[in-house]
């Protein structure tokens, strides 16, 4: 989605609203579809612009640690200065019009969404992940696995502890 901020430039005090929905992709990691919605705006306030905006993303993750897939949602606000081009004592908080005065929005929005994202789902912050051995889910019950294995070539150390 683009933005012509071409007459926002000439009123002062005007805003031109947003309101759309941004489908999460692959790149975002290890969502299995959902969306990002997206609605705010950009404001003049005497010549100086700033994109203001609310994200609410909901999708479903799937959890890096067992694989099960769950509800996610999460929300964030932006507020980002919009400039035409940069001075060289700026930093890269603003946004960058294109030639013709347009703000491509779903670059923006795909960019903010990658920085605030975790790179890591969890499907919850104690999750147990699944057993190495047999591969069971360890938040529906314990495995029959042997609970630790030694290193055959530390065995003889394991003998020394128990006879000391």
């Amino acid at each position: 989605m683009r933005l012509d901020i071409q007459q926002l430039l000439a009123q002062d005090g005007g805003t031109l609203s947003f309101d759309f929905v941004l489908p999460l992709g692959a790149d975002y990691g290890d969502f299995n579809g959902g969306s990002a919605k997206i609605k705010g705006g950009v404001g003049n306030h005497g010549g100086y612009l700033l994109l203001a905006a609310d994200v609410a993303v909901a999708a479903e993750g799937i959890c890096s640690r067992c694989g099960e897939g769950f509800d996610f949602s999460h929300s964030f606000r932006i507020e980002r200065p919009v400039a035409r081009k940069l001075v060289a004592d700026e930093n890269d908080e603003y946004i960058l019009t294109d030639e013709d005065g347009f703000i491509d929005l779903s670059a923006v929005f795909n960019d903010e969404l990658l920085l605030e994202l975790p790179t890591k789902l969890l499907c919850r912050e104690d999750c147990k992940g699944l057993c190495p051995k047999c591969g069971k889910n360890l938040n529906k019950g314990s495995c029959n696995c042997p609970a630790k294995e030694i290193d055959p070539r530390l065995e003889v150390l394991k003998a020394l502890l128990d006879n000391g």
